[in-house]
């Protein structure tokens, strides 16, 4: 199976910025063939846009520039490109992310797509974010374009580049911040104010929770955590609901769940356990599955095995099974890879 290859999004702005910084390196040093050499970039990064249809607002804007400088510098002879590169080319750079803004499409929200599915594109807190930086790009380029204007040239150089620097900075830390504030804050609104620090009366409690399944446990054990008192009220004898188990003679069987997903490397049950200080080698137990069909026993302790095994019992179908099983896969995949995302899962998923 050929797997794409997706270029991280923040390296796509870093890339589209390579004919900007050649265009400012030799024009800098007064040699016009910098304005060309940065075409041809800007001409390569725009051609598979171009195929897909699919185009990057600052590669446009890189295309557009150059081909502008080229035919003042070459063909009017007019050097102002060369002689002011710092500050037109920020200056143009700042046009362009004000208008991605005026427009509703923040330059940074075409990179930001390649590192998120399509389902939180239009998550209020992902537009925010992308408005956000896009803005601050917005004042570094105004503010390096103001540099270059008042001051020489060789003055300009470090300021400018300490800005970009801090601009790479901010759009690299500020999305794996921002998502965790603006959700605290949206259920902010729906949280109940109790002072865990007050002394408590022997059936005074801060939280009451109904049924002791494997939710209201979590619950429980996260709030104890954080210093609630908790009581949690179960009727049946055992708690657990659909994650416990029942003796009959000498078997044990599970009253629901087969079995647990999550715990990989970066697992949401993984994630939960480290937060509560638990280890999940003193909990699980990995299963080996047998099923039974017409009589015929089949173990795996694997997912391989278990296809492995189905394609003996059902030559004529190898071909489909495994292809139904790479399916599953794939969507299993889709389903979890979202989990190391540094923003939250939109409402429309937490509510199923």
């Amino acid at each position: 199976m050929k797997v794409e290859t997706k270029i991280p999004g923040m390296l796509c702005i870093v890339i589209s910025f390579i004919p900007w910084i050649i265009y400012w390196v030799l024009c800098g040093m007064g040699n016009a063939a910098g304005i060309v050499i940065a075409l041809v970039i800007a001409l390569l990064l725009i051609t598979p846009q171009i195929r897909k249809m699919d185009f990057n607002l600052m590669d446009l804007t890189s295309l557009l520039y150059f081909g502008t400088a080229t035919i003042s510098t070459f063909i009017l002879n007019l050097n102002v490109f060369v002689e002011r590169s710092g500050f037109l080319g920020y200056l143009a750079l700042f046009l362009m992310a004000l208008v991605s803004i005026v427009i509703k499409q923040p330059f940074t929200f075409q990179a930001s797509k390649r590192d998120y599915p399509e389902i939180y594109w239009k998550e209020r807190s992902f537009i925010v974010i992308n408005n956000l930086i896009t803005g601050a790009w917005a004042g570094i380029f105004m503010a390096n374009a103001t540099t270059f204007l008042l001051l020489n040239r060789s003055f300009a150089v470090i300021p400018s580049n300490t800005l970009i620097a801090l601009g790479i900075a901010f759009s690299i830390i500020f999305p794996l911040k921002a998502p965790a504030y603006l959700a605290t804050k949206e259920f902010g609104k729906y949280d109940w104010k109790v002072d865990v620090k007050r002394s408590k009366g022997e059936n005074e409690y801060d939280v009451i929770i109904v049924g002791s399944g494997i939710a209201g446990l979590t619950c429980g054990a996260l709030l104890s955590k954080r210093g609630y008192r908790v009581l949690v009220l179960e009727q049946h004898s055992q708690v657990g609901g659909y994650c416990s188990s029942f003796k009959r003679k000498d078997f044990v069987f599970n009253t629901g769940v087969e079995n647990i997903s999550g715990l990989w490397e970066r697992g949401p049950i993984t994630y939960l356990l480290k937060e509560l200080d638990l280890e999940r080698n003193e909990l699980f137990v990995r299963n080996r599955m047998r099923f039974i069909f017409k009589g015929k026993e089949i173990d795996a302790s694997s997912l391989e095995e278990f296809i492995k095994s189905l394609s003996e019992m059902f030559p004529e179908e190898k071909d489909n099974i495994y292809a139904f099983f790479d399916e599953a896969k794939k969507a299993y995949e889709e389903c979890y890879k979202d989990l190391v995302y540094g923003i939250p899962t939109p409402s429309e998923l937490t509510i199923q």
